[in-house]
């Protein structure tokens, strides 16, 4: 559920910049602003939040999600999520390129997750929180990220 926050908080502030700066006008700037809100707050607030639950409180994460406790797999995908985090925190300065390099980077992980989430309740009935809820960040995120950036005309 956390995720879903930290999509509409960068959603939010993204309309309100949006609204207040009289210079975002056209489909492509809007659409930019709001790739920018999105990639500098949701994907580092989503990389810090997996990095802590992922590597620091991983026993916990993976109780809510009904995986085995004490998986290196874990540690692995939480340090990635911190490459996430620094990425966002970059793309304050670094934009174009490197902004869709960040788009591939975390779009497919995001996506095949959600897939995973949902083989698990399928198959498994695997319907604990951290794995059941997680489904509609791990699709909204990369989605929102691939049409803005298509409207942004970033590609």
């Amino acid at each position: 559920m956390i995720f879903f926050v930290f999509w509409l908080i960068g959603l939010i502030v993204g309309i309100i910049t949006t609204i207040v700066d009289p210079s975002l006008r056209t489909l492509q700037t809007i659409a930019l602003n709001l790739l920018f809100y999105q990639i500098t707050i949701t994907v580092t607030l989503v990389g810090i939040m997996g990095f802590v639950g992922h590597v620091l409180k991983s026993d916990m994460v993976a109780e809510s999600i009904g995986w085995p406790k004490g998986s290196l797999f874990q540690k692995e995908l939480g340090l990635s999520e911190l490459g996430w985090a620094l990425a966002g925190i970059l793309a304050i300065w670094y934009k174009g390129v490197f902004w869709i390099a960040i788009i591939m980077l975390i779009s497919p992980l995001l996506i095949g997750a959600a897939i995973i989430h949902i083989n698990e309740m399928r198959k498994h009935k695997n319907f604990e929180p951290g794995n059941s809820i997680t489904v509609l960040p791990d699709i909204l995120i990369p989605i929102t990220l691939i049409i803005l950036s298509i409207l942004a005309k970033i590609w």
